[in-house]
C-alpha cells in the first residue's frame, strides 16, 4: 500500500468480504494479498463490525447512505457517553473537581490501553460529555502526572507499605485512600490492578457463632436505638460478647464501643460466661470515658445483660435492647468482632488465654482503635476521629469567647 493511498468505500468492503470469506488466511496473509497492512485490514474489519458491515472512508464522509451515517454518529455519541459514566462510576479521587475529572480521564484511558483488546477511548468525545475543555485537560497533563504514569514500581512500594502496616488487612479502596492522603492521583481501580499483580489481597470474613444464652424476650425490654450515628461521643454505647477458639477451650470476649466513633472504649477477656465480666466491662468503660450524662447502653437479650448486677451497674444510663430476632439492631458492634476474627484473630492457632488476651490487645489497642480507617469516620481511625470532634469543639469556644 503506497503511502497516503486513499481507498473508496466499495474497496473496504469488498476487502473485508474477502478476509471473511478465508478464514484459513491468516490477517497478514490476506491483507498482503490485498496488497494493503494488516493493521489497515484489522481497522477495517472493526470498523465493520461497529457498524454492521458499512466501512466508512476516513476523513471524507463518504457512507452507504445518511441513515447509515446517522447510525455512525449516534454510535460514536453513545460509546462516549458509556466511557464518560464509566469513568463517573468507577474513578473517584478527592480535590477539587475538574482537576478529578483530569485525573480520572487519563487513568481509564490507560487502563483501556493495557487490556488484551484495547479499547480506543475518543479523548475529546469523552471530555465533551463530563463537561471540561480538551485544552485543560492537556494543560493538565502537562504539569500533572498521574500516579499510573509515574514509575509504577514507586506506586507499588507505597501500596505494599500500606498493605504491610495495616496488618494485610486493607483492600484496594481504603489503601487508595491513604494514597490520596498523601498527594497521590490514584483510582481505586488502579490500585486493585496493582495489588492483582503483586498477588496481595486484603483478608476475607470468616463466620462467626452467636454467644447470645437463655434471652430474654419479654416485652418489658424495649428497643430505644432510634439510629446508629450519635452526633456526639458518649451518647449511644454498644455492647456484645463473641468467643475465641484456643488450644485450651473457649474465651470470651465482652466488648463496648462508642457508636459516635466506632471506638472500643473497653473490653474484657474471660474463660466464662458470666454477668460478672460484663459489668466489669461496664465499670472499666465509666472509668476510661469519666460519664456526666445519662446516655444509651444497646445490648441484645442475652442473660448477662438482662441481670440484676448489669442493671445496677449501669443505673443511670438508658438500657436499650434487641427486638425479637431482629440480629441487625446490634449489627456495629457484632460487625467489630467478625472483623476482630476476620483480619487478626483467624490466622493465628491460639495456645490458651494469654495468648488470645495479647492477640486481641493488639488488634485494638495497636491498631483498630488508633490506626485502623473506618469508612464511618470519614476514613480516620476511631482514636482521630473523636480528635477532630473536639478540635472541633475547641474553635468554636474559644471564637465564641474571642
Amino acid at each position: 500500500m503506497a503511502k497516503g493511498t486513499k481507498y473508496d468505500q466499495q474497496f473496504k468492503e469488498s476487502a473485508v468480504r474477502y478476509r471473511l470469506d478465508h478464514p484459513e488466511l491468516t490477517l497478514k496473509k490476506a491483507a498482503e494479498n490485498l496488497g494493503i497492512s494488516d493493521s489497515a485490514l484489522k481497522t477495517w474489519l472493526r470498523t465493520a463490525k461497529e457498524h454492521e458491515g458499512c466501512v466508512p472512508t476516513r476523513g471524507s464522509g463518504n457512507y452507504s447512505s445518511d441513515e447509515a451515517k446517522e447510525i455512525a454518529r449516534l454510535q460514536r455519541e453513545l460509546r462516549d457517553t458509556k466511557d464518560a459514566l464509566e469513568i463517573l462510576k468507577s474513578h473517584q479521587y478527592p480535590g477539587e473537581m475538574t482537576e478529578a475529572v483530569y485525573t480520572a480521564t487519563a487513568e481509564y484511558i490507560l487502563e483501556m490501553a493495557q487490556r488484551p483488546v484495547k479499547h480506543r477511548v475518543s479523548v475529546s468525545g469523552v471530555l465533551k460529555r463530563l463537561g471540561v475543555s480538551r485544552s485543560g485537560y492537556n494543560a493538565w497533563k502537562k504539569r500533572c502526572p498521574s500516579a499510573t504514569e509515574k514509575h509504577p514500581g514507586e506506586v507499588k512500594e507505597k501500596i505494599l507499605k500500606i498493605y504491610e502496616d495495616s496488618h494485610q488487612n486493607y483492600g484496594a479502596p481504603k489503601i487508595t485512600r491513604e494514597l490520596w492522603k498523601d498527594g497521590e492521583k490514584i483510582a481505586v481501580k488502579t490500585v486493585a490492578n496493582y495489588m492483582r499483580q503483586m498477588g496481595i489481597k486484603a483478608q476475607r470474613v470468616k463466620p462467626y457463632a452467636q454467644t447470645t444464652i437463655d434471652s430474654d424476650f419479654s416485652k418489658e425490654l424495649h428497643n430505644i436505638l432510634q439510629q446508629f450515628n450519635p452526633e456526639q461521643p458518649d451518647a449511644v454505647w454498644v455492647s456484645d460478647i463473641t468467643y475465641i477458639w484456643t488450644f485450651e477451650g473457649l474465651v470470651y470476649l465482652t466488648s463496648i464501643m462508642d457508636l459516635y466513633s466506632r471506638k472500643i472504649i473497653a473490653w474484657v477477656l474471660n474463660e466464662t460466661l458470666g454477668a460478672s465480666h460484663v459489668v466489669d466491662c461496664v465499670e472499666k468503660a465509666k472509668r476510661t470515658r469519666s460519664i456526666t450524662q445519662p446516655l444509651i447502653i444497646h445490648t441484645d437479650r442475652g442473660c448477662q445483660y438482662v441481670s440484676d448486677a448489669f442493671r445496677q451497674a449501669t443505673d443511670g444510663m438508658i438500657n436499650s435492647y434487641s427486638k425479637k430476632a431482629y440480629l441487625w439492631d446490634n449489627a456495629c458492634i457484632e460487625s467489630f468482632h467478625a472483623l476482630l476474627k476476620m483480619e487478626w484473630i483467624n490466622r493465628f492457632k491460639i495456645f490458651n488465654y494469654r495468648h488470645a488476651y495479647k492477640l486481641v490487645f493488639e488488634y485494638i489497642e495497636t491498631f483498630y482503635n488508633t490506626v485502623r480507617s473506618h469508612s464511618h469516620c470519614g476514613y480516620l481511625s476511631p482514636d482521630q476521629y473523636e480528635e477532630k470532634y473536639y478540635a472541633a469543639l475547641d474553635e468554636k469556644a474559644e471564637a465564641l469567647a474571642g
